[in-house]
């Protein structure tokens, strides 16, 4: 979280704006830099500051931020703001920058962690107004290289190095003025690539590379006097809001690792994907789609030869609330899925060497929606060091929007919804969930053919899906309405099973 409201942070200040609207001063952009500062809860310093013509030069300057468990600061050097005669502002700084964090834990330890920004031959302009200021950028590269750690207990010589890179990275800011600046945003960028290699005479080396292709990125929100040290929940409080939506294109992530207990490697690639976010006074609601995924697992600690599984669609997304209210219940919800998934066929083979059991693809959906009471600011450094922190609230309804499980020529769907009752050590549902399986008894029939189940445990299994289960309409079909009820009893199909 840290790192990204420093990334956030950075961004802002190194941008280039396009198109004159209006008049612009040097005086001017440099001021709206020192309240963007201002506004994170920067403390600015500055060697020195002159003024030759339509130049002005800010020397040695640094901004230093306290975050949670630690500060950051930002060495930014000599920047130069240079009026072009068309009414915007040329931004220049150094090509390379200093980054420095210093972190201190709970138990009264400390690191600092450092890097260097590289930004060679990046373009900045500012354009607009005072009150209404738009930045463009264009960064043909940039990199984050000579990553350092020191501190209580850490060598001197790591046994890792990290680099981070994009490329093609371009687009613009634009910022209202006021108390809370309302902005919007656009980025596109070419490419980004994480590296990491670990090397311990001990433990074992490995690697973890990501590239990502064609990344695009949209964001509008208000930006508001905020401390970098605040938690989530503070921040939004504060008038912090953002919303946005974002893709990718073809991308590709790999790790692998040797050590004394063996060997494991895996890669995986994505045709491309989308993502949406939003955090406000509602929560946070955070959602992608990754298409055409295909995964491959292998090593000395798995008990067979690589394998590789496909799926046509991935989705993950969960909201959740933020701000305490202990009055009114608010929105949570979870969204997962998995799509089209093929299993390996030598793992199929193993079991089912003349394909008796069909293989079409696999498809898991789980969607998962409630309101909960938050009485506690979960996200805060505090709560989260407690080591026996009370929940931070309290579960009101959950709804099942939708389960499927459909594997093997058998299919399992359902919904539902429950409320609970907190006035019991822990929570006490009540309410309905309403199953279907189809193609069960097919399958199950299909496994004892194979001997893969044996007659009389398949006869339990049925026996057991009796009590819980009554014909459906269609062939094949078992259908079953779960009542649970606030005296705890529970009942199938309207029968009573406890």
């Amino acid at each position: 979280m840290t790192i990204t409201r420093v990334l956030t942070t950075t961004s802002a200040l190194a941008l280039c704006a396009g198109p004159a609207l209006a008049d612009l001063s040097a005086q001017e952009v440099w001021s709206d830099w020192k309240d963007l500062l201002d506004s994170y809860g920067a403390e600015i310093s500055t060697a020195s500051e002159s003024q030759s013509g339509g130049t002005l030069t800010v020397s040695g300057l640094t901004a230093s931020f306290s975050v949670q468990d630690g500060s950051f600061a930002l060495n930014l050097g000599d920047v130069t703001f240079t009026e072009q005669g068309d009414g915007s502002v040329a931004i220049s700084m150094a090509e390379s920058l200093p980054f420095d964090m210093d972190i201190a834990t709970p138990e009264g330890e400390t690191a600092t962690v450092g890097f260097t920004l590289n930004q060679p031959g990046a373009k900045m302009v500012a354009s607009g107004d005072a009150a209404n200021m738009r930045y463009d950028f264009d960064y043909p590269t940039m990199s984050f290289t000579d990553f350092t750690i020191a501190g209580d207990d850490i060598p001197d010589n790591l046994p890792f190095t990290f680099d981070m890179a994009a490329s093609g990275l371009t687009g613009f800011m634009a910022l209202s003025d006021g108390d809370v600046r309302a902005y919007t945003s656009d980025s596109e960028m070419d490419s980004f690539t994480l590296d990491m290699v670990f090397d311990d005479p001990k433990e074992g080396a490995g690697s973890l590379k990501m590239e990502l292709t064609d990344v695009t990125q949209s964001v509008a929100g208000a930006l508001a006097d905020i401390e970098l040290d605040m938690s989530m929940a503070e921040l939004v409080q504060a008038g912090l809001s953002q919303t946005g939506t974002g893709s990718y294109g073809p991308s590709t992530y790999s790790m692998n690792f040797d050590g004394p207990d063996g060997a494991f490697e895996m890669a995986a690639a994505a045709e491309g994907g989308t993502l949406d976010f939003s955090i406000d006074g509602n929560g946070l609601n955070y959602g992608g789609v990754s298409n055409g995924i295909t995964l491959t697992v292998g090593g000395s600690q798995i008990p067979f030869p690589p394998m590789t599984f496909t799926m046509s669609q991935s989705e993950g997304r969960l909201q959740m609330p933020l701000v305490p209210n202990a009055e009114n219940a608010q929105d949570f919800g979870l969204v997962f899925s998995m799509i089209g998934l093929t299993i390996d066929d030598m793992l199929w083979g193993m079991f089912d060497p003349t394909e008796q059991i069909p293989r079409d693809p696999a498809n898991i959906v789980i969607d998962l929606a409630g309101k909960a009471i938050i009485t506690e600011d979960f996200t805060s450094p505090e709560y989260a060091e407690s080591m026996n922190a009370a929940p931070p609230g309290t579960l009101e309804e959950v709804t099942i929007n939708s389960v499927q499980l459909s594997l093997a020529g058998a299919e399992l769907t359902g919904d539902g919804a429950f409320a609970f009752n907190n006035d019991f050590d822990i929570p006490m549902p009540s309410g309905t969930a309403n199953l279907m399986l189809s193609g069960g008894n097919t399958l199950l029939d299909t496994l004892v053919g194979m001997g893969l189940v044996p007659e009389d445990q398949a006869m339990g299994a049925r026996m057991m899906l009796g009590l819980f289960a009554r014909p459906g309409d269609g062939p094949d079909t078992l259908v079953s309405t779960i009542e649970v009820n606030e005296d705890g009893s529970i009942l199938a199909n309207g029968q009573r099973i406890k």
